[in-house]
């Protein structure tokens, strides 16, 4: 097509020079030959008009691209172009361009307008937030938690907290974070994440605010019911046996012939009495965690460092310490981290009591960018219907376990900005502290 319009206007104006070129010939040649003024005349009026036609022809070549252009640039796109000159070629493909851009704006506005449905119904409260602070966009949910239909501006949001409009501009994109406020006098626990998109060439960052107070309150509730249920459970079996031993004690007073049996239950309530002091001191190192103080620790060094302390206990194990790549580091507190691995440790090799080759394996390395260490023994893994418990303090199964070193171990991990998890099955389990 380029090639055949090109062709076109080339021996158009081609032929229009060759005719004016003739022309001119002949007027020279008038002008020389003869002596009537009027042949001149005549042919120069000729000359004149085929340079105009010339220029005709050329300047509405370039007025139909200009035209194009213009219609292009200001996205008129309602421009139809007649197909019935010189340039009939390159209108027709003026109008088929014209055409695609008519489709792929109506394509843009259909998948736009659909996008912003499905923007407005999410159950997660959104906004689009230009530089200048402006909202493009806000969702359903998120007016249904702000209670403001009139949302325009991110400041609009100091009307519900006077301090939320700079807290949400501190966060940067990529980041999620925790925010307490104030929604009507009623504190709400916003956890809140950024992200920046470039539309129109310009950086707009949207926001996901998700109420999390129902869901923080549900599971707070539940701690509570489990330690509450815990506590009551170790309290009533000190104090059961001791104030039926105290009734018991009691006529034994009066009895001189009773003196042995009084002297045995003082000694059990005495026994009784201090585990109850020693389980108060337990829950206390359960409370009383101290602040991490991080420095750059070597996960190689670290698991080798382990294995050499609890050496004696890991007699007869299989060990297996594998860190990829081998100079992986992480920000901890040292201190705090050890018990961490002594205790996973400890609890890997009392759960291969019983199994034959039994193997540990101490692992780092990264994934997703988070810095992943794990310990994974071979035994017969945590029973399904206790699962859910393990990380309840005081929960234990062990005969002589205190049934804090999981949930203090979790709390270590929190306190570094981290989670400890565990994964079990029929080939053992597996213990993880993410970074």
């Amino acid at each position: 097509m380029k090639q055949r319009f090109r062709r076109q206007f080339r021996l158009a104006v081609v032929a229009q020079i060759l005719a004016l070129v003739g022309t001119v010939a002949m007027l020279a040649y008038a002008a020389l030959a003869t002596d009537h003024i009027a042949v001149p005349v005549v042919i120069g009026a000729i000359v004149i008009l085929q340079v105009v036609g010339l220029l005709h022809t050329v300047e509405k070549h370039v007025d139909t691209l200009e035209d194009f252009f213009a219609a292009i640039n200001y996205e008129d796109l309602t421009r139809k172009y007649v197909t019935e000159d010189i340039d009939a070629e390159l209108k027709a493909a003026f109008n088929r361009i014209i055409d695609r851009f008519r489709v792929a704006r109506a394509e843009r506005e259909l998948q736009a307008g659909y996008l912003e449905t499905v923007v407005r119904h999410v159950p997660v409260p959104l906004m689009a937030v230009r530089h200048d602070g402006s909202l493009r966009l806000t969702n359903n949910p998120l007016k249904r938690l702000t209670g403001l239909n009139a949302l325009t501006s991110i400041d609009d949001f100091g009307r519900l907290d006077a301090q939320l409009p700079g807290m949400l501009r501190t966060i940067e994109a990529g980041q999620q974070r925790m925010l307490q406020s104030r929604f009507r006098d009623i504190t709400v626990e916003l956890r809140v994440a950024v992200a920046e998109v470039r539309i129109e060439g310009e950086t707009e960052r949207i926001y996901s605010i998700e109420n999390l107070s129902g869901e923080l309150s549900a599971r707070e509730s539940s701690a509570w019911r489990n330690l509450i249920r815990v506590l009551t459970h170790e309290i009533m079996n000190t104090l059961t046996p001791v104030a039926s031993l105290a009734e018991t004690a009691v006529p034994m007073t009066d009895d001189a012939d009773a003196r042995e049996e009084l002297r045995d239950a003082i000694a059990t309530i005495a026994r009784r009495s201090r585990g109850l002091i020693e389980f108060v001191e337990r829950y206390r190192e359960l409370l009383q965690l101290p602040q991490p103080r991080p420095t750059v620790l070597s996960i190689f060094d670290m698991l080798n460092g382990v294995v050499r302390l609890l050496s004696d206990e890991l007699k007869g194990i299989a060990v297996d310490v594998s860190v990829v790549p081998e100079s992986l580091e992480v920000r901890a507190d040292s201190a705090l981290i050890d018990q961490v691995l002594v205790n996973l440790v400890r609890n890997a090799v009392q759960a291969m009591a019983e199994t034959d080759s039994a193997r540990l394996v101490l692992r780092g390395r990264l994934e997703y960018g988070r810095t992943v260490v794990q310990v994974a023994d071979n035994g017969p893994g945590i029973p399904e219907a206790i699962a859910d418990q393990i990380f309840v303090p005081f929960f234990t199964t062990k005969r002589e376990g205190s049934g804090i070193g999981l949930s203090v171990s979790r709390q270590i991990m929190m306190a570094h900005g981290g989670e400890l998890v565990a994964a079990s099955g029929e080939d053992g389990t597996t213990m993880s502290l993410l970074f």
